[in-house]
């Protein structure tokens, strides 16, 4: 959990007596570590069946008894631990919020993250790589790549609900394309909410490998959920859809993918066709805090893939272009920072 500071505290803060920099720069690094840390060690699986002592918990997690003891007194004020009569325990807010079971499996990823995000800032400053710092290939195959479709998985859950329910079928629509749809729930969902609807989910093998995956385990709608591999840039859409998704798709790419992915989005849609677009835009009207979260995340995707939070005029406009007028901006009330922007051919 984010540190939280008091109101005096905040004063303090703002007042420049602590500096704004050693919170920014110290403290969110030591956390993260810490983070990666408790991932690695599997701690938070650990302690999901019940409250254990730090002796006993040292020797489930292969640590160092002090070395652990140090971990836990940092995950305790952030929230993410309680001590109660000597036994350590997950507190309610780690298991509303943290994917217990699966978190470890995202510390690959974050951590290959982490190290590139701190280590090649200057090289991305100087020379922008037109693939990015990081790279998509890094997650195109191999242990970081399937971290990485974990996590994608995870991040859906948090959104998948409203999403779902602010982006309509069409009128008469029947046909649902997830671009780049990796885990498949939000096809998933939207064939549970759309009894006559027929979803696809389009992506590289190794997202295909993860939506297939999903599909053994709903077995109520997976005879209408198809599967197709490819590469949304160099590809063909495989057929033609009355609904087309792009969840935390376009700000992988630059100005340029995007236009002539609308196109072709627009070509692969019907007469109906509608697209939405869940991602960070960097002009949503909203709190410092949503508007931090949008440039945090545009800033790392310029780091990973030399991507962009793009400013929400820009998209319109993409639209307009590919054939889609009639738009509307909705941000997410349970995910601040995100927003669904869905626009239609009429």
């Amino acid at each position: 959990m984010p540190l939280r500071p008091n109101f005096i505290e905040r004063w303090i803060i703002r007042s420049g007596v602590i500096p704004g920099p050693l919170l920014d720069l110290g403290m969110g690094t030591f956390t993260a570590s810490a983070m990666i840390a408790a991932g690695e060690i599997e701690l938070f699986r650990t302690l999901d069946k019940s409250p254990l002592p730090l002796k006993e918990l040292a020797m489930k997690t292969g640590t160092n008894e002090r070395a652990l003891n140090n971990l836990l007194e940092v995950l305790a004020p952030l929230g993410y631990v309680n001590k109660k009569n000597g036994q350590y325990e997950l507190t309610n807010y780690t298991r509303k919020s943290v994917p217990v079971e699966t978190f470890h499996e995202m510390i690959p990823f974050f951590k290959s993250q982490s190290e590139v995000n701190v280590l090649k800032t200057k090289e991305a400053l100087q020379d922008a790589p037109e693939e990015g710092v990081f790279g998509w290939e890094k997650v195109k195959s191999g242990d970081v790549a399937r971290s990485y479709q974990v996590t994608m998985r995870w991040l859906a859950g948090t959104t998948l609900d409203e999403v779902t329910k602010k982006m309509k079928m069409p009128k008469g629509g029947t046909k649902f394309l997830d671009i780049g749809g990796s885990h498949g729930l939000y096809c998933v969902e939207m064939c549970r909410k759309n009894p006559n609807v027929e979803a696809t989910v389009f992506d590289w093998p190794i997202g295909i490998e993860n939506a297939r995956e999903t599909l053994k385990q709903e077995s109520d709608v997976s005879d209408r959920i198809n599967t197709v591999e490819g590469d949304f840039h160099e590809d063909d859409f495989p057929g033609q859809y009355d609904l087309a998704f792009f969840g935390n798709i376009i700000h992988g790419n630059n100005p340029e993918e995007n236009k002539k992915l609308l196109k072709k989005t627009a070509e692969a849609t019907t007469d109906i066709g509608t697209i939405g677009i869940l991602d960070q835009f960097d002009n949503i009207s909203g709190s410092r805090f949503t508007r931090s979260v949008a440039a945090l995340i545009g800033w790392n995707l310029f780091m990973f893939a030399n991507g962009r939070a793009y400013e929400i005029d820009d998209v319109k406009r993409w639209l307009v272009d590919a054939g889609f007028p009639k738009i509307t901006v909705k941000p997410l009330k349970k995910s601040p920072g995100f927003t669904l922007v869905v626009a239609s051919k009429k």
